[in-house]
């Protein structure tokens, strides 16, 4: 064997050794070429739901300011129409918790503009204030789309006193201003996070379309991150909470928290639920916005021979759909009823048993390591 083949093995050595990974037990991971997983992903579901979310929002505040200008119930019908599109597009890019969201002059993140239940005391505040700047920090309680959710739908009033509180009562003119200054905050967080990801801004879908490893901070490892992460939310806030269930544990069977649902007021929580999960699906299995099944990572774990774990997985998010479905109306309104307490409980389990799929068995399968923040012991 002459010296250029010896070489020539050693550099073969070397890039196969660089390509493997160890599980904590020492048996090397199976890895596959990511290049089209992050691609597809990146333009063809990432961009493409952020680009949802900015038409549907943009929508919404357009008519923010048409209602606000002239509110009559014909109006609130309509803005309330636009409003839940925009909050059920806001569920399918809840998952992207990383690069442009979460810069800090942005922070489009589940805990600062999805913070449910609102206060809706401290809303009323801050209407009486005169309030009409949102700051950056500190105001998850009082804005984003649970303060839109309470603005909009209140149980206590008519569709007419709702339009009255926007027209001829004496906060009218504040509670205007400070639905169009939520609603313009909102917009300029989607806007910005969007025009970051494109070539208008910091052109983050071509750093993240590039990033093809498995370590941490790689594309593949923060979309697993924060896809297991929403699910985690759905697990605990949107099932969990109303349950009374805490880490896991239910604190009283006797107490359940109708209030604390996602979408409370409107009675959407149940619809915000399904949306949650058929986001992750979706994402899965790499679903592009115009509904063409790509690469995803059911495809990837195939790839690396992990069949039956794809198997597996999809088998239990069809489990967690069908428990959603049983559900009887909103989860706020169920949760009251012993049968549909039952039905919630059915679909929280559900969700726990997809949690762990995702969390432990395809993250160890893949390779990647789950650093998200969570205390609830999974």
């Amino acid at each position: 064997m002459n010296k250029l083949s010896i070489v020539f093995m050693g550099i073969c050595l070397v890039v196969t050794a660089a390509c493997k990974k160890k599980h904590d037990d020492g048996t090397t991971v199976k890895q596959a070429n990511r290049e089209p997983l992050i691609g597809n992903i990146g333009y063809n579901v990432i961009y493409g739901r952020y680009l949802n979310l900015q038409t549907a929002f943009n929508d919404f505040d357009t008519e923010v300011q048409a209602f606000t200008a002239a509110p009559t119930t014909d109006g609130l019908q309509t803005l309330r129409s636009k409003f839940y599109k925009a909050y059920v597009a806001w569920e399918y890019v809840a998952q992207f918790e990383f690069g442009p969201a979460t810069a800090s002059t942005v922070m489009l993140e589940t805990k600062s503009v999805n913070a449910f239940p609102s206060d809706t005391a401290l809303i009323k505040t801050k209407i009486e204030s005169g309030l009409t700047n949102i700051p950056s920090t500190g105001s998850a309680t009082y804005s984003g789309f649970p303060t839109i959710d309470y603005l909009l739908y209140q149980k206590s009033q008519t569709d007419q006193q709702i339009v009255d509180s926007f027209s001829v009562s004496s906060l009218a003119s504040r509670r205007c201003d400070f639905l169009k200054a939520v609603s313009s905050n909102l917009k300029t967080r989607i806007e910005t996070t969007f025009k970051n990801w494109n070539s208008s801004g910091a052109n983050f879908i071509v750093i993240y379309t590039s990033n093809t490893g498995i370590d941490l901070g790689s594309s593949t490892s923060q979309t697993i991150n924060m896809m297991v992460s929403d699910l985690e939310n759905v697990k605990n806030y949107k099932l969990g909470v109303p349950l009374n269930i805490i880490q896991n544990a239910v604190l009283d069977p006797s107490v359940v928290n109708p209030f604390k649902c996602e979408g409370y007021h409107s009675d959407s929580s149940l619809v915000l639920a399904k949306a949650s999960i058929e986001a992750i699906r979706r994402l899965y299995r790499g679903i592009t916005v115009n509904g063409i099944d790509a690469y995803g990572f059911d495809d990837y774990l195939v790839a690396i021979d992990q069949r039956e774990l794809d198997t597996n997985i999809q088998l239990q998010i069809a489990r967690v759909e069908a428990k959603l479905n049983a559900i009887p109306g909103p989860i706020s309104t169920a949760v009251q009823d012993p049968a549909g307490k039952q039905a919630v409980q059915a679909a929280y389990d559900e969700t726990l048993t997809l949690l762990t799929m995702l969390k432990v068995d395809m993250a160890s399968a893949i390779g990647v390591m789950i650093s998200y923040g969570d205390t609830d012991g999974d």
